[in-house]
């Protein structure tokens, strides 16, 4: 595959930057409906094109309708992209009950190559998540942007795919820093502390295919490869928004914390190259040790990103109580020889206290021994039996605290083995497997914030019970029906007619096997709620749960019979918009007396585990 230097970005014209952004698919299209639109249609309270006019707009733009009926723009989900990607662009404006074309088309059409440019430039970081507050899901657009722009505009999937595996919970194999703890396990005796996750190439497909839709990157061969227009995104990104190379590294690491590793480094890339690696390494430890939690653990990647050559600043903070555990682990691995246990303890308590940290608020103490095997890996409990002396006694602030969580005592009192689970084991079914899964289900379609719940359920379970543990841990009422899709077919409540297979006669542990196996859960087929269910890790038999619990989760559920995603998104902004036509029909459908009242990213974990143990 071709691959061509970043340095070409300085041979880049306006003119050619110009000529590929007006032809990426989707401002071309979202141009298309802002000319459609004119001088003016009218729109529904809810700011979208009324039903009269959304089989119009599909037929002009090429895009299916379920019905020719629609009750709203809401119900077209591909119209609906079209019509946020003209908003971000600025082609069309929503005032006073009408749509009408918006500045940004003229601006589009007949503005100075700087003003087309601007215009591309805000509509594809809004649309790709990289404006504003960031998801998780958004992160994966950095990161293939990241690893492309480093290897000179072109890569494969293989490395592709890795990056995001990187991302999103793994941590190269190879890799036994402290700092990558927090993706795949501490060194020495604390290794496979976290789970790590295997690549999907076909996920590192699912964004590059996004990026084509913006002129960005576009499939090549085994792999993919950034166009002109994307060298020159990518390459503002990267090195024009990097922090001054003369910058504190304190407010380097602040720039830079909750990035992707990847991105960090590229961002980093001036500063570092304006000191030695030794004079780099120095600060950023000094920078590390003044801080706290992921901060630090950001501050320690980049001084290791440093080498070898920053040796002389490791030796003279391994002098150093504390902190300096983390000086004399990395001179040690350099050596080639095994940190002092003592110090291997200090580092895994200082960084399984991020973790611990990061956990929410109002989780109940008691769940957090039914979550080691989600969180520290399969087989926890056996190594933490040696672990717990050594973290209680290896003189961070927080070892005895950490001992005690994990081993499920108070603060005070010794450590001792921890129970795999607080709750009775059950018998498995016939023919269960006698294990426990961890499960991630996300609700498809509803973005930031994202809704999603982490569960730990029997393997065994059947999917009759299944469903009645997502109705209680998204928060939905159970009004309507269900179905589980699978590869085998259909389950539910038995139907001919619908073709739903008993879903009583089925165990999860029948459809998932594999790490990464998934099913389709969907919920009232009117609002068409659709779920992802996709099994994390099957963790091994002694570790089984006869009460399903939540270990993490993120936003609320939404109303039911709200209209589905895009009624939800309407919802939202309705709520957010006193003005609106219909805020206070919306207040009094919610019992609400304001629209402060509503928060999209409630989430309590404490409250779906009362409604789990109900």
């Amino acid at each position: 595959m071709p691959n061509r230097a970043v340095a070409d970005v300085a041979d880049l014209s306006p003119e050619r930057l110009v000529s590929q952004a007006r032809a990426c698919p989707a401002l071309a299209t979202a141009r298309t409906l802002a000319e459609w639109v004119g001088a003016g249609r009218e729109v529904t309270a809810r700011g979208v094109l009324r039903p009269a006019t959304v089989v119009e707009a599909c037929d002009l733009l090429g895009i299916e309708v379920p019905t020719r009926k629609p009750r709203s723009a809401l119900d077209v989900d591909e119209l609906m992209m079209v019509w946020e990607t003209a908003s971000a662009a600025g082609f069309i404006e929503v005032t006073g009950g009408r749509v009408t074309a918006g500045p940004g088309l003229r601006q589009w059409l007949e503005g100075a190559p700087e003003d087309v440019l601007a215009v591309w430039t805000a509509c594809a970081a809004w649309s790709l998540g990289l404006v504003g507050e960031a998801e998780p899901e958004d992160l994966d657009y950095l990161t293939v942007l990241a690893t492309l722009y480093e290897r000179g505009g072109a890569a494969s999937w293989a490395e592709l795919s890795a990056a995001i595996n990187e991302l999103e919970g793994g941590a190269p194999s190879s890799c036994e820093c402290p700092d990558c703890t927090a993706r795949g396990g501490a060194p020495g005796a604390f290794t496979g502390l976290l789970v790590d996750l295997g690549p999907d190439e076909a996920e590192a497909e699912d964004v590059v295919r996004v990026l084509d839709q913006f002129g960005i990157a576009e499939v090549r061969g085994e792999g993919a490869e950034l166009t002109p227009l994307g060298l020159w995104f990518t390459d503002l990104l990267f090195r024009a928004n990097a922090p001054a190379a003369d910058a504190d590294a304190a407010v380097l690491v602040d720039a830079l914390t909750g990035l992707p590793d990847r991105v960090a480094r590229l961002m980093a890339r001036s500063w570092l190259s304006a000191r030695t690696p030794a004079e780099a390494a120095g600060e950023l430890l000094a920078a590390g040790e003044a801080t706290s939690g992921q901060e630090r653990l950001d501050a320690l990647a980049l001084a290791r990103g440093c080498g070898p050559e920053g040796a002389p600043a490791w030796r003279e903070w391994a002098a150093r109580d504390g902190f300096g555990a983390y000086a004399r682990v990395w001179l040690a691995e350099q050596d080639g020889t095994e940190p002092a246990e003592a110090d291997q303890a200090w580092v895994t308590v200082d960084t399984l206290t991020v973790l611990l940290d990061a956990l929410p608020a109002d989780m109940p103490a008691e769940l957090l021994p039914a979550m080691l095997p989600a969180l520290l890996g399969s087989g926890a409990g056996a190594e933490l039996a040696g672990v717990l002396p050594l973290l209680e006694k290896c003189g961070h602030p927080d070892g005895t605290r950490l001992a005690g969580l994990l081993g499920g005592v108070p603060e005070s009192g010794p450590a001792t083995t921890p129970a795999p689970f607080p709750f009775p084991v059950p018998a498995p079914r016939e023919g269960g497997s006698g294990a426990a899964y961890q499960i991630k289900i996300q609700l498809r379609g509803v973005t930031k914030p994202p809704v999603w719940r982490r569960l730990l359920v029997p393997a065994d379970i059947g999917l009759d019970r299944l469903h009645e543990v997502i109705q209680a841990a998204m928060g939905w009422e159970n009004h309507h029906m269900h179905v589980f899709s699978h590869g085998s077919g259909e389950y539910g409540l038995p139907d001919r007619e619908l073709g739903h297979r008993d879903e009583r006669k089925v165990m999860l542990s029948q459809l998932l096997t594999l790490a990464g196996d998934g099913i389709g859960y969907t919920y009232d087929f009117g609002d068409g709620w659709e779920h992802d269910i996709v099994l994390e890790e099957a963790l091994t038999p002694g570790t089984e749960v006869a009460v399903p619990v939540c270990t993490a989760g993120k936003g609320a559920c939404p109303p039911e019979d709200c209209g589905g995603v895009w009624g939800y998104e309407g919802l939202k902004d309705t709520l957010a918009d006193p003005d609106a036509e219909d805020h206070d029909d919306m207040l009094e459908w919610l019992g609400l007396d304001s629209g402060d009242d509503f928060d999209p990213k409630a989430f309590s974990l404490a409250e779906v585990n009362r409604r789990l143990r109900r």
